[in-house]
């Protein structure tokens, strides 16, 4: 049975104990490094989830990485690699920040629900129920993006605008 004394504490909070307080300035900075770092990332690596989703759909003519870069280069063009990054970018800058940011929200609000004894004794189960938190709303932001970006890497040349 939780320590009443504790969880009823009004002194502590979890927003304010680590060296940086978590306000929201600090959580505005954690939602623009999530977007900046997925975004980013993700369109840097463009090409190969093109290749990759092709070798999903079409395994006999994509069977490698490298020759299915060169076969669609040679078929369709430079630019087809590059096939899909506008919602590849569109869904990963909001899953991103959301992905960042509301681990931070989750995390302190979970452990002030827990109260300081129990946030300090189950912090790696807090932590991981902020993490699965905020990637379950993530992954809901980034499913609208992510089919369409799969349907214009997958689709024939000139099937898909």
């Amino acid at each position: 049975m939780p320590d009443r004394k504790l969880i009823e504490n009004p002194i502590w909070n979890a927003r304010t104990v680590g060296i940086v307080p978590h306000d929201n300035i600090y959580y505005s900075k954690c939602l623009m490094g999530g977007a900046l770092a997925c975004g980013l990332t993700h369109l840097g690596i463009t090409p190969l989830d093109v290749v990759k989703c092709n070798m999903q759909v079409n395994p006999t003519k994509y069977t490698h990485l490298i020759s299915g870069l060169r076969r669609i280069t040679a078929e369709e063009s430079f630019r087809a690699i590059w096939k899909g990054w506008a919602p590849t970018l569109l869904g990963y800058i909001p899953q991103g920040a959301l992905k960042y940011g509301l681990y931070e929200v989750f995390k302190d609000l979970y452990s002030n629900m827990a109260g300081e004894k129990y946030a300090q004794q189950y912090k790696g189960w807090i932590w991981c129920a902020g993490a699965a938190s905020a990637e379950f709303l993530a992954d809901i932001a980034l499913c609208p993006m992510e089919m369409i970006k799969v349907k214009v890497q997958t689709s024939l040349p000139g099937t898909f605008p």
